[in-house]
């Protein structure tokens, strides 16, 4: 259910906001949000604190990104035996790290460190790029000396004279022509086969300007005054600049590699300073005075004792109250559920958070979403591998409360296939027949049963929906609306299974279902007429028959149940049918033949559970967001986001805390 939610307004000494705050942010369980300005108030000017703490926040971003890139390179120049680099053990699911609100204030002296880590990282860095800008100089200079590969004199030959007018450069090979001006001097060309050809001429003083102003016509580029030696050489050495710039670019990076041991703390600073960086923001949106502030926050319901006595019990000179949300407040949304649904809160919300005093619409997919999950997987061996996968993490990762929602979801999708499964007969594609196992029916050998199962399931939730929004606008004390919008629907699916199949049962039940229909026609069109006036009743009610359409095309999309179920049945059955095809083809060698076919088993039924899981899935939710949700809910809600919900690597246990502090005072 949704939490009703209370709006604290507190009221404190502006020399104690810091303080004010680590409270709020110690209960867990508090958004912080502006306060009303009255005559005589003002804004605190927060932003360059809080610009502070955004680059700080970008040092880190920018840690985490270049620790990553030099993982990455140094794994690779690893595996070319350039550097020697092994990626260091992390432990295999490792629970998310927790940290009482003692130890997490005290992150504050750890900034120095984390100073002195982001400035050699930066060091690093720019060594890197400096490293890249050699090397494209490096680049640069060879493509400059290419053209000159087959000239064997060194270089620095063709110079000038105080008599003559020696150069070598290049022209385009397409461009360069013999006409009047190599009468006047001595040239020679090389290569001549690329874009490229290499030139060297010679002349008298007197006949300098003709000859350069034919090379200028050719778009003579000359070879640059630092290439004196032979190519040979030159090349040399370019190449072991280039050797030595590259060995330094592999020690940098395995130096930035080996930094991911500061990634702890990169981590634990990353969450600090989110958290901080809202203190600060939320200590803008406070109303000041000379000496006091107003602060204005959301607080559920549930936990305002909590917070209560929290601040009752700070010893600070604070004055607050508690009290409910105006018309016009911005007030967020908080599911409080068990944790069967507490996991399927993740799927509402991919779709839309519900608004403040919406009815919680997680409580009412949860049974759905479970169910419809196992049809489409339904296969009693992928079933208890996704339990078991997700379960092992669950166990190891312990993720804290709000977190780890799609992994539960997960595992108890797993459940349902399992169930789905036995009752389809399926274990890893192979028949509970073939097994001797008793099933209800095999969808593969009786397609027709899934597909009315399917349907079936459809119209349950479909009516469902129905049922919860008329319940919905009875609340909202619109009787009308709830009575002819959506009964109607129970009277037109009764009618037209009396009216079609009730002869069947009695002689007189398909009358009963002409009156169903009549009824249920009737209430459809009075649905459009209620609040309506003047003509707009007529068209408004006539066009509610289109519904009808929109209904059984609703309905039709429940069929992807019967397709992805039959999919996952038919895939696994076909690879079990390659595998064994493969083995009698090796009737020589049934130990090789059997090792094939468990190869084959095991990769294409970990294809199979990994695409039909997201299958089902995507495919689940689909109904939940466009059938089901069409029905009743509108959403569009923002969420709760309590200060210290910023947190993303890192969690504070407040229970960890009240333990460590209980143990203090017992040793005092």
């Amino acid at each position: 259910m949704l939490a009703e939610m209370r709006k604290l307004i507190l009221v404190g000494s502006r020399s104690e906001t810091q303080a004010t705050m680590d409270l709020l942010h110690k209960s867990g369980c508090t958004e912080i949000s502006a306060a009303a300005q009255e005559e005589g108030t003002f804004r605190p000017d927060v932003s360059a604190k809080a610009d502070e703490l955004a680059l700080k926040l970008a040092d880190i971003e920018f840690a985490f990104e270049f620790i990553a890139s030099c993982t990455r390179e140094a794994a690779e120049l690893s595996k070319k035996k350039i550097i020697e680099y092994k990626k260091a053990k992390k432990e295999f699911l490792a629970p998310q790290p927790t940290l009482t609100f003692e130890e997490f204030t005290s992150c504050a002296d750890k900034s120095g460190e984390l100073d002195g880590v982001i400035g050699k990282l930066k060091e690093l860095s720019s060594a890197l790029a400096e490293c890249a800008s050699e090397k494209l100089r490096c680049e640069n200079a060879l493509a400059a000396l290419a053209p000159y590969g087959e000239v064997e004199e060194p270089l620095g030959i063709f110079r000038s004279t105080a008599r003559t007018y020696a150069a070598i450069g290049t022209v385009a090979s397409s461009e360069f022509a013999e006409g009047g001006w190599s009468e006047k001097c001595i040239w020679r060309t090389w290569g001549g086969g690329g874009s490229q050809t290499a030139v060297a001429v010679v002349c008298l003083k007197e006949d300098e300007e003709l000859v350069r102003g034919a090379l200028s016509d050719m778009e003579f580029s000359p070879c640059p005054a630092e290439y004196t030696r032979t190519y040979a050489e030159e090349k040399a050495d370019i190449d072991k600049k280039a050797e030595e710039i590259a060995s330094r670019r592999a020690r940098t990076v395995l130096k930035g590699a080996e930094a991911e041991e500061n990634m702890p703390l990169l981590k634990l600073m990353r969450d600090y300073y989110s958290v901080e960086r809202a203190k600060v923001v939320g200590s803008g949106m406070t109303a000041c005075t000379a000496t006091s502030y107003v602060l204005q926050a959301w607080v559920p319901l549930p936990y305002a004792e909590q917070v209560d006595k929290l601040l009752e019990g700070s010893g600070e000179s604070l004055s607050y109250y508690f009290c409910e949300p105006e018309e016009g407040d911005d007030v967020p949304t908080c599911a409080v559920n068990n944790p069967l649904v507490t996991p399927y809160e993740t799927v509402t919300n991919m779709f839309s958070a519900p608004k403040y005093r919406e009815l919680d619409p997680n409580p009412h997919i949860t049974a759905f979403f479970f169910l419809f999950f196992g049809m489409m997987l339904a296969d009693v061996g992928y079933g208890i591998l996704l339990s078991l996968f997700t379960g092992i993490y669950l166990i190891k990762v312990r993720p804290p409360r709000g977190r780890g929602n799609m992994i539960k979801l997960l595992c108890m999708g797993g459940i349902s296939t399992i169930i789905w499964g036995f009752l389809f007969g399926s274990y890893f594609g192979m028949g509970a027949g073939d097994l001797g196992i008793w099933y209800w029916f095999n969808p593969i050998d009786d397609p027709i049963t899934m597909l009315f199962l399917s349907l079936g399931a459809g119209l349950v939730q479909l009516l469902y929906g129905y049922f919860v929004n008329m319940v919905s606008l009875f609340m909202q004390k619109k009787p009308l609306e709830a009575i002819f919008g959506n009964t109607c629907w129970y009277f037109l699916v009764l009618g037209v299974a009396a009216a079609f199949f009730g002869s069947s049962l009695a002689s007189w039940l398909p009358y009963v279902g002409y009156a169903f229909l009549g009824i249920g026609l009737l209430f459809l069109v009075l649905s459009g007429v209620v609040g309506n006036k003047g003509i707009k009743r007529l068209g408004s009610g006539l066009g509610k028959l289109y519904g009808i359409v929109n209904f059984f095309s609703d309905l039709m999309s429940y069929t992807r149940i019967f397709g992805l179920g039959l999919a996952s049945a038919v895939i696994g059955m076909v690879f079990n049918q390659i595998g064994i095809v493969i083995k009698d083809m090796i009737p020589s060698a049934p130990a090789l033949g059997w090792i094939i076919a468990c190869v084959i088993f095991i990769i294409g039924h970990t294809f199979n559970l990994g695409i039909n899981t997201l299958g089902s899935y995507v495919h689940d939710s689909r109904l939940q967001f466009v059938e089901f949700f069409g029905k009743f809910y509108e959403g569009g809600g923002r969420l709760f986001a309590p200060l210290g919900s910023e947190m993303k690597y890192y969690y504070v246990d407040e229970k960890k805390y009240e333990a460590k502090n209980s143990r203090k005072k017992d040793k005092a």
